[in-house]
């Protein structure tokens, strides 16, 4: 009796650990086999126009999945890691009727089977547009949320207002910057987040300040549902960012791009170096590296479409606005951060690559209050070089080339336009020209090697310096330190002067860019 007993109850224990056993392998399975998408693709995702464009995701390995998006079904096999990706053909984007008006989106859908069992994922909203990164460190990080105004709510907890903006910010904010930005077809995804977030007064608050001034500007001139993939982090060095040698894989790029990587896109904002600033021109071989080095991995299909993205994505950089006070009685100049933004300069012998001066724009402190400006001068180097409105002026002036005359140096500029003018720039106001006023943070170096404060006479678009201290001058330097202010030179687009040293860094090579 006692060997019945036992042996039932080893039965029993046998059967229970049979049916445990059973089911934690059928919820294995089930829990195993689903299908995760890529992280930017949730629903009120933009999608690239005008390429070939990856689809990705994981699932059960051998599954077969299928895409169906506009119209195309596309069908491959998971890998045995169970990852997976499709190639949909380039599409193109409606025109928005209005920058107001929500868009008809589109569902993505996504089948995985596996015999007779089959997962469904579905995206909704999706919508075809143009994608931008934007990327940097805390200026470009920051959200419209440190302008808005905050109140109790029926709790007494503080929430944000999403109508108001704080006085003393007015001066450098749009008054509607929050109430009237209803833009159902501007979206953001901060990475490596999976929530795709559709811009309206009650929403706006989320969005990056740069990036929002950018898509607003952009948007209005394009009519195109817009998408933003924001990757900056407070405080980070560019070397956090790299990905190639000789640099090791930095954490912010494992952490914040690599969720992303390969997602169609038309380019790159970047706005970073105040974690550098000590760099100087050591930055420039850092900042090259993180352009080339993206542009590799990401190796993005070239657009059969003349005006379409390239494999080589365009590149859009800040070059660093003034910051503390700079020395008056220094005319060899070169403190703080001049030699940064000369590396930003020299980057510009990059394809593809464009530079939003912001020299005008600085603080005492970090942080300058004006975005908007950053987010509209960069919007501007987007029109001109990549929607092709060649009315709009990319840039402010920049150095090309001088010329020795006697006594006085010649400068001569790209994107001069239609002439320079000496101007001064207040909060968010277009610069006031100041034609009676001289040119300051102008030096000029004699046979000697020493430097003087100089004379600037604008001609057309040329700008004749000279000193009467000076008979054989060999070089100019102009706002080459950390914080110019009062007049600068602008061009008559109102767009600011890059600084700009003639000999290089230390006395030695020509600068001279590409046309």
């Amino acid at each position: 009796m006692r060997h019945l007993i036992k042996f039932t109850s080893l039965m029993i224990h046998a059967l229970a650990i049979f049916a445990f056993n059973a089911q934690a392998t059928q919820e294995g399975e089930d829990q195993s086999f689903e299908i995760i998408l890529g992280a930017p693709f949730q629903d009120h995702a933009v999608l690239q126009q005008l390429i070939p464009l990856p689809i990705w995701g994981e699932t059960i390995p051998g599954a077969t999945v299928r895409v169906k998006f506009d119209g195309q079904t596309h069908e491959t096999v998971a890998e045995e890691s169970g990852k997976w990706k499709v190639i949909l053909t380039p599409l193109k984007a409606m025109m928005l009727k209005s920058v107001n008006e929500p868009p008809e989106g589109q569902m993505l859908t996504i089948t995985a089977r596996v015999g007779n069992e089959v997962q469904t994922q579905i995206v909704k909203d999706v919508l075809i547009g143009e994608v931008w990164i934007g990327a940097g460190q805390s200026n470009m990080a920051g959200s419209l949320r440190t302008i808005i105004t905050k109140k109790k709510g029926l709790n007494g907890e503080s929430v944000l207002d999403g109508h108001h903006i704080k006085k003393h910010k007015l001066d450098y904010y749009p008054s509607d910057t929050i109430s009237g930005a209803k833009f159902p077809a501007i979206r953001q995804l901060v990475s490596p987040l999976r929530e795709w977030s559709v811009c309206s007064p009650e929403t706006a608050w989320k969005f990056k300040k740069v990036c929002f001034f950018f898509a607003r500007v952009l948007q209005k001139e394009i009519l195109l549902p817009i998408g933003i993939i924001s990757t900056a982090v407070g405080g980070s060095k560019i070397e956090t960012w790299h990905n190639q040698s000789p640099y090791p894989v930095g954490k912010n790029y494992l952490g914040k791009v690599d969720p992303i990587l390969g997602y169609g896109i038309r380019g790159l904002l970047w706005y970073q170096g105040e974690s550098n600033e000590k760099d100087g021109r050591d930055y420039h071989p850092k900042i090259e590296s993180l352009i080339q080095g993206w542009r590799n991995v990401w190796n993005q299909f070239d657009s059969a479409d003349l005006h379409g993205p390239k494999q080589l994505f365009s590149t859009y950089f800040v070059q660093l606005p003034g910051i503390g006070v700079s020395p008056r009685n220094m005319p060899l100049m070169g403190d703080g951060r001049a030699e940064i933004r000369q590396a930003c300069l020299s980057t510009l012998r990059l394809k593809n690559t464009g530079m939003a001066i912001a020299l005008d724009l600085g603080d005492l402190k970090e942080h300058p209050p004006n975005k908007f400006d950053i987010g509209r001068r960069l919007a501007q180097l987007a029109l001109h070089y990549d929607y092709v409105k060649k009315k709009v002026v990319p840039s402010g002036p920049i150095y090309r080339s001088h010329i020795v005359n006697g006594s006085s140096i010649v400068i001569n500029f790209d994107h001069a336009g239609e002439g320079l003018m000496i101007a001064e720039k207040s909060a968010i106001r277009p610069p006031l020209s100041k034609p009676k006023t001289s040119l300051g943070w102008v030096s000029i170096r004699d046979e000697d090697k020493s430097w003087h404060w100089a004379d600037a006479r604008i001609q057309g678009s040329t700008l004749v310096v000279s000193s009467p201290t000076v008979k054989n001058p060999d070089a100019v330097r102009y706002a080459y330190t950390t914080r110019p202010t009062g007049p600068l030179l602008y061009n008559k687009a109102g767009l600011p002067a890059s600084p700009f040293t003639t000999c290089g860094y230390d006395g030695g090579e020509n600068m001279i860019l590409k046309e």
